[in-house]
């Protein structure tokens, strides 16, 4: 699998302090994949290793090549339950 990475996605990992490794590992093994119904891009959620209080959400186009987007990192669990009440995240696995 090969990943490429946005400049917006590339510095929120700088920002952020997140491993490449710690996002492959949420893409590979996520907790949940949603579908962004706006975008048609995946999220994948799980929980971080580095900070197991946290969540990783990771939002990517997929493909032949997987393009980053975006990667949150929140304690807030109600981010992804407040996107999938309005309809904009649609659980898939």
């Amino acid at each position: 699998m090969h990943i490429e990475y946005t400049r917006h996605a590339e510095l929120k990992l700088k920002e952020r302090r997140i491993s490449k490794s710690e996002v492959n590992a949420i893409i590979n093994d996520p907790d949940e994949i949603l579908l962004d119904i706006e975008t048609g891009n995946l999220v994948a959620v799980g929980n971080m290793k580095s900070r197991p209080e946290h969540k990783l959400i990771v939002v990517y186009s997929d493909g032949e090549i997987i393009k980053l987007i975006t990667i949150i990192n929140t304690s807030k669990t109600d981010i992804v339950k407040t996107r999938e009440e309005n309809g904009r995240w649609v659980k898939i696995g």
